[in-house]
């Protein structure tokens, strides 16, 4: 392939991948016909490119400019919590209709690999392409470190599951759907959640 037939690929399959994004950040369902459109190509070119509007929408993640949150953090593990718990809740509190829209399309992919599972019978199974990534179970296990050597391994692991449950976009989604609160309102609840978390597995800890 020539050089210039090269970049010219890179280029569609970018401005595909941009184009979800817009229409993710209008809050509107990424289709193979919208995305080809917003792209200015056929949808048969769009299809040689991602071969469903999942795969496409996996690619965009990879366009979603992520902080690094655990940058700086306190050495203070209370301190280190909340602050990583307020820097996720607010970088995705502000936008959303990105996160939700990330979190259909992981839904969905599930429904597919699911349903392809069934079809194909559990003996003849394909790999399955992961429906999350566990990028906050490491974030919340890098502000959990300083208590590696405290609390037993059994309830470090313990807390670092439960910490990882009460922030993110799922817990978005629980506090300003199911709750009903505003969005600093939602955050300050996910900040409490963790630190009375934590709280509990200090004051569980056996003394040594």
């Amino acid at each position: 392939m020539s050089e210039g037939r090269s970049r010219q690929k890179l280029r569609t399959r970018r401005a595909l991948t941009e184009a979800a994004v817009a229409l993710i950040r209008e809050g509107r369902t990424v289709t193979m016909a919208e995305a080809a459109e917003a792209a200015e190509v056929s949808l048969a070119t769009a299809y040689r490119y991602f071969s469903s509007p999942q795969e496409l929408l996996q690619e965009t993640q990879l366009l979603v400019r992520t902080p690094d949150f655990t940058a700086d953090l306190p050495a203070d593990p209370a301190e280190r919590l909340d602050t990583l718990i307020s820097r996720v809740a607010e970088f995705q509190l502000g936008d959303e209709a990105m996160w939700r829209s990330l979190v259909r399309a992981s839904l969905e992919r599930w429904f597919t690999q699911h349903e392809h599972g069934q079809e194909q019978g559990q003996g003849h199974r394909e790999p399955e392409i992961p429906t999350r990534n566990q990028t906050r179970l490491g974030y919340t296990r890098t502000a959990l470190e300083p208590l590696a050597d405290t609390l037993p391994s059994d309830l470090h692991r313990r807390l670092t599951m439960a910490v990882t449950l009460v922030y993110g976009v799922e817990a978005l989604i629980s506090t300003r759907d199911a709750c009903g609160l505003d969005p600093e309102e939602a955050r300050d609840v996910m900040r409490w959640a963790a630190s009375a978390l934590l709280e509990k597995a200090i004051r569980d800890a056996p003394d040594e």
